[in-house]
C-alpha cells in the first residue's frame, strides 16, 4: 500500500496510524486494485492522508503479509517518517460504536513544523476517544477497496488529544 501524505500533514507533521486485519483469501481476491500492479499475486492500493491525524485501517490475505509505505505528494519535498509504537489494540469503530480488535498496529510519526514525536505519542493513546464521541464531525471516514480512512477533524484533535504544550 502506497500512502501519500498530503497537506496540512505535509508541512505540520503529525501521525498515521496503520492498522491491518486479516480476511480469507477469497475476499482478498474480489478486491480491485488501485496501483498497476503486474504480480497476481499481489495488489496494489493507493490512497492519500491530510489529516495530522489520520488512521488508515485495511485488510489483507489471511495466507499473507501487508507492507506500506508513506511518501509525499511532491516528489521534491523529502518526507521525515519514523515508526513509534507497533502493537495491537481494541477501539471503538466510530461508524458502529462497536469494539473491534486491531491485531496488527503500526503509529507513525510524520515530522513537521506543529506536531512533533511526543504529540505523536500522545495521538497513539489517545485517539479512541474521538471515535467513541458523539460528535459526528470528529472523525470522517474516506472508504477505499481495501479499507478505509478515519480522519480526526482539526477541532477533534485539539479536543482529544491532550499535549503539555498550549500552543497547539
Amino acid at each position: 500500500m502506497s500512502i501519500t501524505v498530503d497537506e496540512p500533514m505535509l508541512t505540520k507533521g503529525g501521525a498515521v496510524i496503520v492498522a491491518a486485519r486479516p480476511v480469507s483469501d477469497s475476499e482478498w481476491h474480489s478486491l480491485q486494485e488501485s496501483g498497476g500492479n503486474a504480480n497476481p499475486l499481489t495488489k496494489e492500493f493507493r490512497i492519500r492522508v491530510s489529516s495530522p491525524a489520520s488512521v488508515v485501517e485495511l485488510v489483507y490475505p489471511e495466507s499473507g503479509t501487508y507492507s506500506f509505505k508513506l511518501e509525499p505528494i511532491f516528489d521534491q519535498v523529502r518526507l521525515a517518517t519514523r515508526e513509534i509504537r507497533v502493537g495491537s489494540a481494541v477501539v471503538t469503530d466510530p461508524e458502529t460504536k462497536q469494539r473491534v480488535d486491531w491485531r496488527s498496529m503500526s503509529i507513525i510519526h510524520v515530522g513537521g513544523i506543529v506536531y512533533d514525536e511526543g504529540w505523536a505519542r500522545v495521538l497513539s493513546s489517545t485517539f479512541d476517544l474521538a471515535f467513541e464521541s458523539s460528535d459526528e464531525g470528529a472523525v470522517s471516514v474516506q472508504r477505499f477497496a481495501a479499507g478505509r480512512i478515519l480522519s480526526l477533524s482539526e477541532d477533534a484533535i485539539e479536543t482529544f488529544v491532550q499535549d503539555s504544550e498550549s500552543d497547539r
